[in-house]
């Protein structure tokens, strides 16, 4: 029962498509599906079944899996600390950071910064969506990101949650009143919306919770950058744009005025994201454990 087997196992697990794996892994299909086959083989039991369009392990290759992933994370863990005893003059933390929390997660990479003195810190700033694909693609060691809608074949730490805003184009509501406005009031104007490149995200949150308020949506735009939705109401757009609290910042702009929402949904949820079969990271962790504990001491 070699790695690279394992490997391939557990991602067609994580995928639920041989083809979705195949194209992670950077090979074609039938030499994937030959090493599963190999492996059934191996451990004498069918470990994958088809479940509607999805490829289900069966409760052995559940089994498998779980222990796949402690060995593939040991022995990248293995791999890590040989690379840092071997280099300990010049350690990288590849730290992906999302478009969508920009702000919120500065302050840990602040620390990051400040606590690992020796370190070279490479931080890559992307599309939530996009960020997975560099985990699963070993490009980046931990993703700061909205938490992925499928949590599968990752290690999650959920951080506090941030809520939702609106900024409003003054060309919409040229007078307004001090105060946080439903979702009703606003949702039927035209909107600008963050969006990730792929999969289910804020996007379709926001869409359900505006047709649950009895609104039927205009999404006149889509981004996945929310300065670009910003610069379009700067731009004299007129629409409403919705982001996380922790990015907008006061604004004097003649071009739009922020409200809060209430009650507000929470649609945008913060986690720090790793692969389930890849290292830990305690320089990131620790830090992160301490973020949570000052913020419920509050």
């Amino acid at each position: 029962m070699d790695l690279k087997r394992l490997r391939y196992f557990s991602t067609i697990v994580e995928q639920g498509s041989i083809s979705k794996a195949a194209q992670l892994l950077c090979i074609a299909q039938p030499p994937l599906s030959k090493r599963l086959q190999e492996l059934e083989e191996e451990v004498g039991t069918s470990l994958i079944i088809r479940k509607g369009k999805r490829l289900e392990p069966t409760e052995a290759g559940q089994y498998l899996y779980q222990r796949a992933c402690e060995i593939l994370r040991t022995v990248e863990d293995t791999k890590r600390k040989t690379v840092e005893i071997a280099h300990s003059e010049r350690r990288v933390l590849r730290v992906g950071v999302s478009y969508l929390f920009l702000r919120y997660y500065q302050p840990l990479i602040q620390e990051l910064y400040v606590r690992n003195p020796r370190a070279e810190i490479a931080v890559s700033v992307s599309d939530s969506s996009h960020l997975e694909s560099l985990l699963q693609r070993g490009r980046i060691d931990v993703a700061l990101m909205q938490r992925p809608h499928n949590p599968e074949g990752f290690e999650l730490i959920d951080l506090p949650p941030t809520g939702l805003r609106a900024l409003i184009s003054r060309r919409l509501m040229a007078q307004h009143e001090a105060r946080a406005f439903r979702l009703e009031e606003i949702g039927h104007f035209p909107l600008i919306l963050l969006k990730r490149v792929e999969g289910v995200g804020s996007f379709e949150s926001i869409l359900d919770h505006l047709r649950k308020a009895g609104v039927h949506p205009q999404v006149k735009m889509h981004v996945s950058d929310p300065s670009i939705a910003i610069e379009m109401l700067e731009s004299g757009i007129e629409a409403v744009v919705f982001l996380p609290a922790s990015e907008v910042v006061a604004s004097r702009s003649d071009a739009f005025f922020t409200v809060d929402v209430s009650p507000n949904p929470l649609v945008f949820s913060p986690a720090a994201a790793r692969l389930s079969t890849s290292a830990a990271l305690p320089e990131v962790q620790d830090i992160i454990t301490d973020w949570i504990r000052q913020d419920r001491a509050r």
